[in-house]
């Protein structure tokens, strides 16, 4: 297989864009060759993929043969990496190590935003300070282009996959939102390990064409005091390597055509011991046949975040 035909179906696959055929091809190059695999880890830590984390003592990555080599990302420390490993005869399915006790306890509202007060969100990239949306272009919008907010009067669009001043912008399929949490007076339930924190938001876009594909997700991470204030969360891949624990809801989850439906996205994660604040991120990508970095009509709303205070870990 051509390098840049193994290129172009890693990255439909990291989207979650990759067709049945396609998928098989990819697995059976996977199997074969060690190069391919080691294309695909590099590829997939750039890209965000490996945004899962196991919450036990054990790490285990399926990649149907033992040879292949994990990056830096696949590491207890800083983050118990995880989950990004091909499954073979499930491809580009994510898989989640993670096992969250049933709840037992209290739910604290940490947020739920419609969109209907407050500033408008930011356009400097990832936060450094809890309490406001910031992150790539977006703005706050009601109905509009068919579209009618899930909640309220009020929605947030995504307008573009950069933000002021972001280096690369060019090249960049991601539009992404960020807010900080501020969790340190609830220390003593994080570090029993008994604080889990629920996210759940809709996504909704226009019509948009047959050749193109859009997909959503979710993804929280926890951070030490340090790591969430000293800007460095805006450098790189930064957010990923030096989060304590990270989780990502279904990549694969696509946004229909149909403007009168909302797509619900939920994650949840555990929270380790040493956790000051969690970072929540919304985020919408594009797959490589979707040209540009501008977004047409694309819609989040009815944003939930909740501390749950459940059974501590034995």
């Amino acid at each position: 297989m051509k390098p840049n035909e193994l290129d172009t179906l890693i990255e439909e696959c990291l989207d979650g864009h990759l067709n049945e055929a396609d998928a098989a091809r990819l697995s059976a190059e996977l199997q074969a060759s060690p190069q391919a695999r080691s294309r695909y880890w590099e590829s997939a830590s750039i890209h965000g993929l490996l945004e899962h984390t196991m919450q036990q003592a054990s790490l285990r990555v399926i990649t149907g043969q033992a040879s292949a080599k994990p990056s830096r990302l696949l590491q207890w420390r800083p983050l118990t990496a995880a989950a990004a490993g091909i499954v073979f005869g499930m491809l580009c399915t994510s898989v989640v190590f993670g096992y969250v006790m049933p709840q037992v306890g209290k739910a604290i509202t940490l947020l739920q935003e419609s969109f209907e007060n407050g500033p408008a969100p930011l356009v400097t990239g990832v936060p450094m300070e809890p309490g406001q949306w910031s992150g790539d272009y977006t703005e706050v919008a009601g109905e509009q282009q068919g579209v009618k907010p899930e909640s309220g009067k009020m929605m947030v669009r995504f307008l573009r996959a950069d933000f002021e001043g972001k280096p690369g912008a060019d090249s960049s399929h991601l539009a992404d939102m960020y807010q900080l949490f501020d969790l340190r007076a609830s220390r003593q339930e994080i570090e029993d390990g008994g604080a889990v924190v629920e996210v759940s938001a809709s996504f909704n876009a226009i019509p948009f064409p047959e050749d193109e594909k859009y997909g959503c997700a979710v993804s929280i991470f926890a951070l030490d005091a340090e790591t969430a204030t000293n800007g460095g969360t805006r450098i790189g891949s930064t957010l990923m390597t030096d989060a304590l624990a990270m989780t990502r809801s279904e990549r694969g989850r696509l946004i229909d055509r149909d403007p009168s439906t909302w797509q619900r996205v939920t994650s949840d994660l555990r929270l380790p011991p040493g956790t000051d604040f969690v970072m929540v991120r919304l985020h919408i990508n594009r797959g490589r046949r979707s040209p540009g970095i501008t977004f047409a009509g694309h819609y989040a709303d009815d944003v939930r975040v909740s501390l749950v205070i459940r059974a501590p870990l034995l």
